[in-house]
């Protein structure tokens, strides 16, 4: 229940998009069951029941999904919708992505004809390991057989992110045909073990239409086994203009069928929280630290600090991925002088023979094959 008029969303917490995760690619197939109520602003209410089947694939890089939702009302009438959603980000430069994305669904009511919408964003994220800001813009098309409208939305926010838990914040301008709204939230995704909670408010601040107001909605779901979930869920949400529906509210409960979920048996609660939404995780604080300095005129000096070791390699695309060895200086560092002219480079470290690791000083990328190398930048 609620997804008939949220339609599909894009990777969760857009504001938080990062590859810094050590985490593979994911896949999540689930289906959701529920029953509840639901009321929409000028219609009686009505008990619905529906079935959400949807699939989501994550990497570091690229998230896609897919959702269907088929709901039966207390009037027999039904509520048919499709929908998909896709996100890219570009390799990090000192902290700085950028997002494209997209997302779009059909819906259809008691036979009347179909309603169609899409958009296209841009996003600019700055981040660090625990927080970040991003600023962007989009711009879609909402259509019925009858009627096209224009779309656009600027939008700027927020996110920080504890153990288990990310907090968003954000305030976006949209545009549809004639309406124009201000809508300003926060959200909270919380796991602990079994449970999860996913709750929102908000607050629309402006709106051509006059239903300014407070809106927000809380999800709580408890996995009883790998596969089964229970869930219940309740909200007050806005008009959308872009995707034709009405403000309402609801309440429902049901449960979660999951299907497929790759990797879910190894990761933490926090590691899936950081998966879903690519929030990036911190290197250990172990990890060797990459200093770069200047030798000769064209040189650069590579220095790992804070390793006692018997032998230091580094690999990296400006050794054509050969390991070469560093010389030993006074203390636990070593050091390599090398040819560099200013650009982006790709390395990875490696200690008395251990697995390649990304050092700290250098910006954690998902290479093609679907590990980690470090990024840095000489000017």
């Amino acid at each position: 229940m609620g997804s008939g008029r949220r339609g599909l969303r894009t990777a969760a917490i857009g504001a938080a998009l990062s590859t810094a995760a050590p985490l593979g690619a994911q896949v999540t197939a689930t289906t959701d069951l529920a029953f509840g109520a639901v009321r929409y602003q000028g219609f009686l209410g009505s008990a619905a029941a529906s079935v959400t089947p949807g699939i989501r694939y994550d990497s570091r890089s690229l998230s896609a999904a897919a959702q269907g939702s088929y709901l039966v009302y207390e009037s027999g009438n039904t509520l048919v919708q499709g929908a998909g959603a896709a996100a890219w980000l570009s390799p990090s430069v000192r902290s700085i992505r950028g997002e494209l994305s997209g997302f779009g669904g059909l819906s259809r009511y008691a036979g009347e004809a179909v309603l169609g919408y899409g958009m296209a964003r841009g996003r600019l994220h700055a981040m660090s390991d625990t927080r970040g800001v991003w600023v962007g813009a989009g711009i879609g098309q909402a259509y019925t057989s009858l009627v096209t409208a224009g779309t656009t939305e600027l939008g700027i926010g927020a996110w920080t992110a504890f153990p288990g838990l990310a907090i968003t914040v954000g305030a976006t301008r949209s545009t549809a045909a004639d309406s124009a709204y201000i809508d300003v939230a926060s959200g909270v995704r919380w796991l602990r073990g079994p449970v999860e909670v996913n709750a929102l408010v908000g607050l629309r601040a402006q709106s051509a239409a006059d239903d300014e107001g407070l809106f927000g909605e809380v999800v709580a779901r408890l996995a009883l086994t790998r596969v089964i979930a229970a869930q219940v869920s309740a909200g007050e949400f806005p008009a959308d203009p872009l995707r034709g529906a009405v403000a309402g509210r609801y309440l429902s409960a049901g449960l979660r069928l999951t299907f497929f979920d790759a990797g879910a048996s190894v990761r933490t609660a926090d590691e899936r929280l950081r998966a879903e939404l690519r929030l990036p995780v911190p290197l250990p604080p172990d990890a060797p630290e990459l200093v770069l300095g200047a030798a000769a005129i064209g040189v650069r000096t590579l220095t790992i600090r804070g390793v006692r070791a018997e032998r230091v390699e580094l690999a990296g695309d400006f050794t054509d991925w050969q390991p070469v060895a560093l010389e030993r200086t006074r203390g636990p560092a070593w050091r390599l002088p090398v040819q560099l002219a200013p650009g982006v480079y790709r390395l990875n470290v490696r200690i008395d023979g251990g697995a390649w690791q990304v050092p700290r000083g250098a910006t954690p990328q998902q290479d093609e094959f679907g590990g980690l190398v470090g990024l840095i930048v000489v000017r």
